[in-house]
């Protein structure tokens, strides 16, 4: 079959993918998950419907349906303290939620203020008002609703400074509803500026406390509030700063012994999930050792031992977690495209003509000459899609590691993650020192062909690995990437090898043109109006248009450093899981430990709070905190304890459900 024909392959492939992404259910499923840009700042906001949809009375599109405004007071008694007031002005027939609207109901109202070291927030926001409780079709949980003008405020500390000179850039965040649900809802998501005014609130302050009080929102670390549970306050203000693990799942013991296991993880890790696909190249070569003389087999596979350790060598040297280049979308980008353009080689689209790598001419002499810059470079290939998995033992040997680097033994991190990649190397240098150990596979022949493509098809299955955890907004401008590599990749496959270098030189450049032109129109590199920026403002329409479809989920909602230091303060008890949609491991985890029912049962039962910390992206307050837990490695599941809430738990990697179980039975 010409070569002209198989160009129909991937095409089909990446059309299918192009419609799987752009299912409605997986926009659900994910938006959740990924935080989207918000406008610029302002001291306040006044939202029309006029845009957001389409009336048949102007007048009626012209109403204004809610006023923000907000502002900084000062505490009449301690003159360190001062209050944060957010203030929503509501039309008549219309409503916002509570802050504590309960999981499962409608968009609960957010309020989060932005990091920084002149102040502290040292309690939770509490309306002036409490809500009214209405019956929702919708909704198993009811509405709690406010009406009219609501004021929330919250508690904070002066570190710095004055009151006066302060300044605090605050996040809104909720739905405004009309009563008889014929319009519908306005996603709510506004930035404001706050600044000092000085007014007697003495009275708002006063009914916000009262109201704190009822509804068991922790107010202050000198207030006595009670909860609706019942639970006692902690006597410890929570800070990330001052975490001190007291129990992780590692193993103690000598640096041999820690070296013992990072060689098991990194043998482990050619099992993984992460690496089978690409596997698949190295297979390939095994068929032409087998007819080859010990030493040719051993240096081949030396090579490819070299690709390995050279990626480790890197990460031992920048004292890096593993994982830590998948949080770099665009390094994924890059990736997807390295992974596909292999695949098309695989598929016979092209041959890849480099000085001694993978040989040249037909299929037969691409797999019969792997080359020692092509081992090398398989090398490099499979570790780096090992990154996203944590082999068992894995996490425990970076665990110790990194605790060793805080402590200014970078030696001891570069020699683990060397042992580590001569772990995963291992079985290719064993079967290079004795190649009679693949004797028993069959001789090269026409059957190989057929071989290859079949392992192609499996390394498209890294394609849509890579393609699922991309941001969405970044998914559409991939493909569009892989269209062109897909284009360069045939373009140069037709041009023969007797071609003028001249006509060679052409085709590589046009190649590089319809790439390069590509990646300028599809990423924010030079122009800001990019395919990328369209799909961003596309999903921003569609997460305001099905805003009530977004509610929380009673288990494992977003994490945010204030949820997690408001529930503390509630004395609630809080499990975090620290994931990573390219993390296979962390998606097992999920599913049969963290979501087991006799696990969810026992987080009924003590009201704990389950938060999960989706690090795909490298958000900076995660990465924060899991440096403070010992290391920038998922999976990480956290336990902190109301009573202790600066002496959480930290399990790593893979662990059984009776050990979880086992930790929670500890908490109050």
């Amino acid at each position: 079959m010409p070569r002209e024909n198989h160009i129909q392959t991937p095409f089909l492939f990446i059309l299918w993918i192009s419609i799987f992404l752009l299912q409605e259910n997986y926009f659900i499923d994910r938006v959740i998950a990924q935080n989207l840009s918000p406008p610029n700042f302002g001291s306040n906001h006044t939202k029309s419907l006029q845009g957001l949809y389409n009336f048949d009375s102007p007048i009626q599109a012209q109403v204004n349906q809610y006023q923000l405004l907000g502002q900084i007071a000062a505490d009449p008694d301690i003159e360190n303290r001062a209050f944060v007031m957010m203030q929503m002005t509501i039309i008549p027939g219309w409503h916002v939620f509570s802050v504590t609207q309960k999981d499962g109901g409608s968009m609960p109202t957010k309020i989060q203020l932005e990091n920084n070291e002149r102040f502290r927030q040292i309690g939770g926001f509490a309306p002036t008002v409490k809500y009214i409780t209405k019956k929702n079709e919708f909704f198993d949980v009811p509405d709690e609703q406010h009406s009219g003008t609501v004021i929330w405020i919250a508690p904070i500390e002066i570190l710095s400074g004055s009151r006066e000179q302060l300044e605090i850039k605050a996040a809104f965040n909720g739905q405004v509803c009309d009563d008889e649900a014929k319009i519908g809802c306005i996603l709510v998501k506004n930035n404001l500026t706050l600044h000092f005014e000085k007014k007697d609130v003495t009275s708002e302050i006063a009914a916000a406390r009262q109201v704190a009080d009822e509804l068991g929102i922790r107010w202050s670390n000198i207030d006595n509030a009670q909860n609706t549970n019942n639970k006692s306050p902690t006597t410890e203000t929570f800070s990330i700063d001052e975490i001190q693990v007291v129990e992780q799942t590692q193993l103690q013991g000598d640096w041999l012994r820690q070296l013992a296991i990072a060689f098991l993880g990194g043998l482990i890790l050619n099992i993984m999930p992460c690496v089978l696909p690409v596997i698949s190249l190295k297979i390939l070569s095994f068929f032409e050792q087998a007819g080859k003389n010990r030493s040719y087999a051993f240096v081949l596979n030396l090579w490819y031992t070299f690709g390995i350790l050279f990626v480790f060598l890197v990460l031992g040297i920048l004292s890096q977690g593993l994982s830590v280049m998948f949080k770099y979308s665009y390094f994924s980008v890059g990736l997807c495209c390295v992974m596909f353009a292999l695949t098309l080689s695989m598929l016979d689209i092209w041959e890849i003509r480099m000085p001694a790598f993978l040989g040249s001419g037909k299929s037969m002499q691409l797999m019969g000459q792997e080359g020692f810059f092509g081992a090398f470079f398989k090398g490099i290939i499979t570790t780096l899609l090992a990154i996203p998995c944590s082999a068992p033992f894995l996490a425990t040997a970076l665990v110790w590691t990194q605790q060793e680097t805080a402590k200014g033994n970078h030696h001891i991190a570069v020699l683990t993650y060397l042992v580590i990649g001569l772990g995963m190397a291992s079985p290719y240098l064993l079967i290079g020192a004795f190649p009679e150990l693949v004797r028993f596979l069959p001789k090269p022949g026409a059957w190989m062909d057929s071989f290859k493509k079949i392992m192609g098809f499996m390394m498209l299955s890294v394609v849509v690995w890579i393609l699922y955890y991309l941001p969405i907004p970044l998914a559409v401008p991939t493909i569009l990437l892989l269209f062109a590599v897909w284009f360069a990749c045939w373009y140069i496959g037709k041009t023969p090898l007797t071609a003028k270098f001249a006509v060679r030189i052409r085709v590589w450049s046009v190649s590089l043109i319809v790439i390069s032109a590509t990646i300028i129109l599809s990423f924010p590199i030079i122009f800001t109006e990019t395919l990328q920026g369209a799909m961003q403002t596309k999903l921003e329409k569609w997460c305001e248009q099905n805003a009530e479809r977004l509610v929380q989920k009673k288990y494992w909602n977003n994490f945010t450093p204030e949820k997690l230091e408001t529930n503390l303060a509630a004395g609630k008890s809080v499990i975090v899981d620290f994931t990573a949609d390219w993390c296979t491991t962390c998606k097992g985890l999920e599913k049969y430990v963290l979501n087991d029912k006799a696990v969810l049962a026992k987080i009924d039962e003590k009201e704990i709070v389950t938060l999960q910390a989706d690090w795909t992206y490298g958000d900076e307050n995660i990465t924060s905190l899991l440096r403070q837990l010992g290391g920038e490695q998922v999976p990480t599941v956290a336990i902190f304890n109301p009573k202790e809430p600066n002496k959480p738990l930290a399990l790593r990697g893979i662990f059984r459900t009776a050990t979880l179980l086992e930790r929670i039975d500890k908490l109050p």
